[in-house]
């Protein structure tokens, strides 16, 4: 046994390196250990003699010159390895040995197993253990991918409930304002305006059936790549705006340059819903103005949503991001939970962007909150 990096195989008696060293030293084959900087940590076994530890494993096995990039790509796909077969050692001054060498990488433990087998041909058991060995390293490579995914998906779906309670209520609530519109209406004989009423509030339902058609598709698939699709967010925009009802008092005006990406749609669509409606919900004047606009960069798109209300106190701009904070009043009209901006600060996190409030905005009144949406979306 060499060097101190054998205290980290004693504390995981139980892992593979533990068992591979088990074996090394009983002679079955030898075992190097080598960092992800491809310096050799560790050796085990006779058999490992010739490798030199506190060195480039390329200065103890020539043959490695040169693949030194292929060896460190196995640290982004475990289930790569490098078998070189008969490759003659120089194990003293006029003495050579043949060996059969085979090089992993563990991603458990983030380093590199070398395993080092006597070429010959009673050499059955040593191939055993080396194909139990490659068996064992692909499958914690493949559970540990299932895992990452599992995680994911269950992250997703945690939020989804809250994130459909939550955003259906902002056009439920416009289409119980216009469908008591449609009523006043149909009593007052009014049949254009009552059929206006209806058209809305059909086009309005025809658009929350396709929201929660794309939440659901976002939310169930296994990666994000999968739900990119081309999006005119102009559009978006448009039917955020055309959602506000107009006897609400309150007029969403577009502004600047709104492309069209590919992108995840029904997640940039719950962003800036869930910014106008809670800027709609928290204005203390009967007439408002709310305000939303783009600007393209060269790696992002910048959104904004301002407005002319209260504004957000500094000792606040914190709190207001994290679930089931409000700042309506006790006993204030509304149907909110606080969770709105929390939704939108998890899913701009999900998707590799972010939000902050706008400071330099030195307005008495209003609060511009500006988004981070990002071209290339992390998946």
């Amino acid at each position: 046994m060499d060097s101190d990096p054998a205290r980290l195989l004693d504390a995981e008696p139980g892992s593979l390196v533990a068992a591979g060293r088990f074996f090394a030293e009983r002679e079955v084959f030898g075992l190097a250990w080598i960092d992800r900087d491809l310096i050799v940590s560790a050796r085990y076994g006779r058999k490992a003699g010739f490798i030199t530890v506190g060195r480039p494993i390329s200065d103890s096995i020539t043959p490695f010159i040169g693949s030194e990039p292929f060896i460190l790509s196995f640290q982004h796909d475990p289930a790569l390895s490098l078998e070189l077969p008969g490759i003659v050692i120089h194990t003293g001054a006029e003495e050579q040995e043949r060996y059969n060498l085979s090089l992993y990488w563990s991603k458990t433990d983030g380093h590199y197993l070398l395993l080092v087998a006597r070429a010959s041909l009673d050499a059955t058991l040593e191939i055993e253990l080396l194909r139990h060995v490659r068996a064992r390293l692909m499958a914690e490579a493949e559970t540990n991918a299932k895992s990452e995914a599992l995680a994911r998906a269950n992250r997703d779906l945690e939020g989804f409930a809250a994130i459909i309670s939550h955003d259906l209520k902002a056009p439920m609530r416009a289409l119980r304002a216009v469908t008591d519109d449609a009523t006043l209406a149909i009593e007052r004989g009014d049949v254009d305006a009552a059929h206006r009423h209806l058209a809305w509030i059909k086009s309005q339902s025809a658009r929350m059936s396709a929201m929660l058609t794309g939440l659901l598709d976002y939310s169930s698939i296994g990666r994000k790549i999968e739900a990119i699709e081309r999006v005119d967010t102009r559009a978006v925009a448009q039917a955020i705006r055309d959602s506000v009802p107009a006897r609400g008092g309150k007029a969403v005006v577009i502004d600047g340059s709104w492309p069209t990406i590919d992108t995840l749609k029904a997640p940039l669509e719950l962003v800036l819903r869930n910014l106008v409606d809670n800027a709609i919900k928290h204005h203390d004047k009967e007439q408002g103005t709310i305000i939303l606009g783009c600007v393209e960069a060269h790696d992002a798109l910048k959104f904004t949503v301002s407005d002319d209300g209260p504004g957000i106190d500094v000792a606040h701009r914190e709190a207001i991001f994290l679930p089931f904070r409000t700042l309506l009043p006790a006993g204030a009209t509304g149907d909110g939970m606080g969770l709105g901006l929390a939704l939108v600060t998890r899913t701009l996190e999900n998707v590799g962007g972010g939000i902050r409030i706008r400071t330099e905005d030195k307005r008495e009144r209003g609060t511009a909150f500006e988004v981070h949406w990002p071209r290339t979306i992390v998946t």
